[in-house]
């Protein structure tokens, strides 16, 4: 069934085509795509030099950036494994898989858990390309950041879970290609 409500005006503004959508396809909230669980507000007498690491924004954007550690056990929510989706919702707004060990998650940052209509990573990239939306939702000057209220607002284009999987294995393959003339220049 095709969603087609108040939100499909707004999309079809945004991407400028015609707004009757292929069959299968739908409009969604953001919200309506996932559970977004925000991290956990860490105080700096609970960081340690040992224990798992705490996922903190610089850690996502520069891969040398220090981590502080935790050696206690905090709500499941909070722990972050291997090939988990993480948005940063403030200070610089944006979309990552993880690609370490167990961690925990520090506020600022929301763990989304994908329903089983999603595809994580279509997901991932479906965020990648809204980037431009979630900043002008945004409000802040130093440290920008978007309420959760907003973010979940925002409209998505939903494919079918087949069409959401090739879209991925073609974006991948794509990015693949883009990688080997990179290290080749």
């Amino acid at each position: 069934t095709l969603i087609y409500n108040k939100y499909s005006n707004n999309i079809a503004e945004r991407i400028g085509y015609y707004p009757q959508l292929p069959n299968g396809w739908a409009i969604i909230k953001v919200g309506d795509a996932a559970i977004y669980v925000n991290g956990r507000a860490f105080k700096p007498e609970e960081w340690n030099n040992k224990g798992l690491p705490i996922i903190r924004i610089q850690n996502l954007n520069d891969a040398a950036a220090h981590y502080n550690y935790s050696c206690d056990v905090y709500e499941d929510k909070y722990l972050i494994h291997k090939g988990d989706l993480l948005f940063a919702w403030a200070a610089s707004l944006g979309t990552y898989i993880w690609n370490g060990n167990e961690a925990w998650l520090n506020q600022h940052i929301f763990k989304v858990i994908p329903y089983p209509f999603m595809d994580k990573k279509f997901l991932y990239y479906a965020f990648k390309s809204m980037i431009s939306d979630f900043i002008t939702q945004s409000h802040g000057s130093g440290m920008v950041h978007i309420t959760k209220k907003q973010f979940e607002n925002i409209t998505l284009l939903l494919p079918p879970l087949d069409e959401q999987k090739r879209i991925v294995q073609t974006l991948e393959r794509y990015y693949k290609q883009i990688d080997a003339i990179m290290e080749n220049l």
